[in-house]
């Protein structure tokens, strides 16, 4: 058996997958160090304990700064209305049938947020609320506190200077939000004062709908009053054309007679006298035969108007009966606008009036009753008696007779359109309730919107305990003594054989 030789060196050992941190938590120095970080959780804790009155004087500052915070604060009262608008588009197609009327015509939020927000409404709306008069509930309660320690009132104000500064608040506070979709309007505001909250929303919420009002009435209003002008001034127009006619009927009929004087005085004394008598009668018969007739004829006009426009409202309300109740402001005024049309108006009364006369002065110059009966279905001027050509076919006659038809033509069609634009007008200023109606009126706020009081005081609470805690740990690093054993065996890497605590 061979002698053992020496033996060589042995061969090291194997390296650890990983280097443990400390023995008692085995774990890898690569990962998380779950025993500094239990052992950083106990230094907090101790940290706090050792200093429990300076982290209790921290927390009880912070909390009762945030009290106080939460006291000195402005209060903000926050105030809103919500208004329902509805598309109509029967309203207007029932003043004018024929007329068609575009989707976005009817859009009663159309420019909700520019009509609230103008200068000239936020400075009604101070109006109104009497932000002027109430200057002093206003002010923040930083500006009181300021004033009682520094005993020294502010400047004062000029009341413009006090408008103006409200103008620029309430624009900033003001809030106008448009639904197009569902057709609301929100309008709210924020204000230190509930009351004067309140009376900010009511002015606002009362303006938007008279703007609206006027708005929507304003066009047509102005229509009505550029209609009557015209429909007064064709009336006088007309009575000019008819003096205008009856001035060339009289020069027409006087040029006749001169002719035939003339002509009479060829043939003789006797022959002269007798034309004469009978150009006198004759021909003032006929003039008058032919203002009947014209007088006659623009009744006739006037009457068949009123006749058809009758007709249209009974078409009109028969229609209406079947969708509302007889009740309704709808049926109600084209039952009163028919009524209305069933009894003569003032210019059909002037006409006949006009007509009676000039038949009485007919009668009483001894005209034939007969004769003036059929003139009305025949030629406007019969023939004269002396055979001669008749007045009617003068061209001044005719011409002067063609401009009164036609100026009577124009003012009945102006007089039916301004009957429209008075039931168009009638009808939207009955349907504003039934356009604009209020989801939610504003309503006196109970408790302020603004400072969250309970937030504040909660994040006092939760800011104290942390600033608590950090004082106690940031007074402990800042002594740099050791205090833990964890601290002498990490920082000295000495073992620890025994702790003793003091008492």
């Amino acid at each position: 058996m061979p002698a053992p030789g020496p033996r060589g060196p042995r061969a090291p050992a194997p390296a650890p997958l990983y280097t443990p941190e400390r023995a008692e938590t085995n774990a890898p120095s690569d990962l998380i160090d779950w025993g500094f970080a239990i052992d950083a959780v106990f230094y907090v804790k101790n940290a706090v304990l050792r200093h429990w009155f300076l982290a209790l004087l921290v927390m009880v500052a912070v909390s009762g700064l945030a009290a106080g915070v939460s006291k000195i604060m402005p209060r903000k009262y926050h105030v809103e209305t919500r208004m329902l608008t509805q598309r109509n588009f029967i309203i207007a197609s029932l003043a004018n049938p024929g007329r068609s009327i575009p989707v976005d015509a009817d859009q009663p939020t159309r420019a909700a947020w520019e009509m609230v927000m103008k200068t000239d409404n936020i400075k009604a709306i101070v109006r109104d609320a009497k932000l002027v008069e109430y200057w002093e509930l206003q002010r923040s309660p930083m500006s009181k506190l300021k004033e009682t320690l520094l005993r020294k009132p502010p400047p004062p104000m000029s009341d413009d200077d006090k408008r103006d500064a409200l103008t620029a608040m309430l624009e900033q506070a003001m809030l106008v939000m448009v639904e197009g979709g569902t057709g609301t309007v929100t309008i709210g505001v924020d204000w230190s004062d509930p009351q004067l909250a309140l009376n900010i929303v009511e002015a606002a919420q009362k303006n938007f709908l008279e703007m609206r009002q006027a708005a929507e009435m304003g066009a047509v209003s102005e229509a009505i009053t550029i209609l009557d002008k015209q429909v007064i001034d064709e009336g006088e127009g007309i009575k000019q054309a008819i003096a205008a006619l009856d001035a060339t009927v009289k020069r027409v009929e006087t040029k006749r007679k001169r002719d035939e004087a003339k002509a009479a005085t060829r043939g003789g004394r006797n022959a002269q006298a007798q034309a004469g008598l009978g150009i006198n009668t004759n021909h003032l018969l006929a003039q008058m035969r032919f203002m009947v007739q014209t007088k006659r004829r623009a009744i006739s006009d006037v009457e068949e108007f009123r006749a058809r426009r009758l007709t249209e409202l009974r078409n009109q309300l028969a229609e209406q009966r079947v969708i509302y109740s007889p009740q309704h402001p709808l049926i109600t005024d084209l039952e009163q606008r028919i009524i209305a049309l069933t009894e003569d108006s003032p210019q059909l009364v002037a006409l006949r009036s006009e007509l009676n006369e000039l038949i009485n002065e007919y009668m009483r110059n001894g005209g034939d009753p007969g004769e003036l009966e059929q003139g009305t279905t025949g030629p406007l001027l019969g023939a004269a008696a002396f055979g001669g050509p008749t007045t009617a076919d003068n061209p001044e006659v005719s011409v002067a007779a063609d401009r009164v038809r036609m100026l009577v033509m124009r003012h009945q069609e102006k007089m039916r359109r301004l009957d429209q634009a008075k039931t168009e007008l009638e009808i939207s200023r009955a349907s504003m309730k039934h356009r604009f109606s209020v989801l939610a009126p504003p309503q006196f706020p109970e408790k302020p919107s603004k400072p969250k009081v309970q937030l504040i005081l909660a994040a006092g609470v939760v800011g104290g305990i942390a600033m608590g805690i950090f004082a106690a740990v940031a007074l402990d690093i800042i002594r740099r003594r050791i205090l833990e054993k964890w601290q002498v065996e990490r920082i000295l890497k000495l073992p620890v054989l025994a702790e003793l605590e003091r008492r």
